[in-house]
């Protein structure tokens, strides 16, 4: 993989990506609040089957409460997804000021395609096979 040093917009992108992180955290209690108001999954009401993203809802509120456990049981992707991005957000403004440098491309191979996509199908079985 190829680097480069990252271009003025992309630390701009990076500092933006840790201020969110942080408002996040420093908002949790809104978020959670808010979490209320989301409607019921229309796929699920419709069929009885728990569509794709059933149980992120959940996952989200109980990652705000900081039980990851219960978080990773309601949708074990959206759970790692959320912590990837807090852990990123909190990184982000320190690879700026390191100035450390950035991937030239980011592209994903074929096979690396049908990876995330099995795995995104094995995630929609688990939460079928769970009932969550």
């Amino acid at each position: 993989m190829l680097v480069r040093p990252p271009l003025r917009e992309e630390k701009q992108l990076l500092l933006l990506w840790g201020v969110g992180a942080v408002g996040a955290l420093a908002f949790r209690s809104f978020l959670l609040r808010l979490s209320l108001l989301f409607p019921r999954c229309p796929f699920r009401t419709l069929t009885g089957l728990p569509c794709l993203t059933c149980g992120t809802g959940r996952a989200g509120r109980a990652f705000l409460h900081g039980d990851l456990v219960a978080a990773f049981h309601f949708h074990p992707l959206s759970t790692i997804a959320a912590l990837l991005v807090v852990a990123g957000g909190l990184l982000a403004p320190l690879w700026v000021l390191l100035r450390l440098p950035v991937p030239d491309r980011l592209s994903l191979s074929p096979l690396q395609r049908g990876l995330v996509v099995a795995l995104l199908i094995a995630a929609w079985g688990w939460q079928i096979a769970r009932g969550i």
